[in-house]
């Protein structure tokens, strides 16, 4: 298999992992196979991976404030008009943009917010903004980049955009407590609300990018022998079914596996559901050794409360056609996640 598509391969694997569910797989009862007979784990108590941090920039905090702020500004409320327009300020401007003296679609606003430096617009644009004073009018010679996806009849042509600074935004107290938000009243608290937000957003992709990586290291690290037969023609089954859905999209399942994976569809099949086997076999030892199994009380519970949740008569209703066992080896799964999350060194 080629390397780009192994990489591709390993990262689709937690998404199976925590979303199984919901996708009926034949019945598979992790708990009754012998795991140890099929993997050797290796000393996950002493391993490490590497994921990059979460990082929220003030450049990026700003851009969300900003589109928040701008709803509710006018010159009244919030211009500055004394004085040049500086890198990091928010400013109201107007702008024409042509392509050989014709006006290009999408290149015409009318009191238009931008944030200098936050780099939304094509390179030279807010660059050529800064020392501008409100009232003036600049004219700006640009070019589209070549890779400009928008619109492709512009990508890699010269553009003269003509561009009016209106004012400079000043953020002020007494506009955001009238924007009706809940608990904000101040820019600093809207500040802090934005960056809130932009957090919890990255950190939902960061516990991704953690689970993805310690499943990647484990499957490295461990040590496979021949696969269960039984299970690994059970996520054939599981993983056909996805491959062959694309066909609701106008594709074939080779067209599919090829455009995306880079190779033809009983080849990945037949790879995926192998690491996908790899997967089950390592959590379920790695649950048998840490007694991290899900008892009969706790799936039936669980079930219940999911059931619940659904609206649901019955739990027998709420699974429909879908397994029990696939739930237990989900709430399992979970469950060895949170237990090696907390053990792993993660630089």
């Amino acid at each position: 298999m080629k390397k780009k598509a192994a990489s591709i391969l390993a990262a689709v694997l937690t998404a199976a992992l925590f979303t199984g569910c919901g996708q009926s797989k034949e019945e598979n009862a992790l708990r009754d196979l012998d795991a140890d007979n099929y993997v050797t784990l290796c000393d996950y108590q002493n391993m490490s991976v590497n994921v990059e941090p979460i990082i929220v920039t003030d450049s990026e905090r700003d851009f969300y404030v900003m589109d928040t702020y701008s709803r509710f500004a006018t010159l009244e409320n919030s211009g500055i008009t004394d004085r040049p327009a500086e890198n990091g300020d928010a400013v109201n401007i107007d702008y024409v943009g042509k392509n050989d003296g014709v006006a290009f679609d999408g290149g015409t606003a009318s009191g238009a917010f931008l944030l200098l430096g936050s780099h939304s617009y094509i390179e030279g644009f807010e660059e050529g903004l800064v020392g501008v004073r409100p009232g003036e009018t600049v004219v700006l010679n640009l070019t589209f980049p070549e890779n400009y996806n928008n619109n492709r009849e512009l990508a890699g042509q010269a553009v003269e955009f003509t561009v009016t600074v209106n004012y400079i935004v000043e953020m002020r107290d007494d506009v955001v407590a009238s924007m009706g938000l809940q608990n904000i009243n101040t820019v600093a608290q809207l500040q802090q609300n934005i960056y809130d937000r932009l957090y919890a957003s990255k950190e939902s992709d960061y516990n991704k990018s953690v689970r993805n990586a310690i499943m990647m290291a484990l499957m490295e690290q461990c040590t496979y022998g021949e696969l269960p037969e039984a299970l690994l023609e059970n996520n054939k089954v599981y993983v056909s079914r996805t491959v062959n859905s694309a066909a609701e999209y106008g594709l074939d399942a080779d067209t599919y596996t090829n455009t995306f994976f880079g190779m033809d569809a009983d080849t990945y099949i037949n790879n995926y559901a192998a690491e996908l086997t790899k997967q089950d076999i390592t959590l379920q030892a790695i649950a048998n050794k840490e007694d991290l199994n899900v008892s009969d009380k706790e799936l039936k519970d669980t079930l219940e409360k999911y059931a619940e949740e659904a609206g649901a008569g019955s739990v027998e209703e709420f699974l429909g056609e879908n397994s029990a066992e696939e739930y237990r080896n989900s709430l399992m799964m979970q469950k060895v996640m949170d237990y090696l999350i907390d053990h792993i060194q993660i630089q």
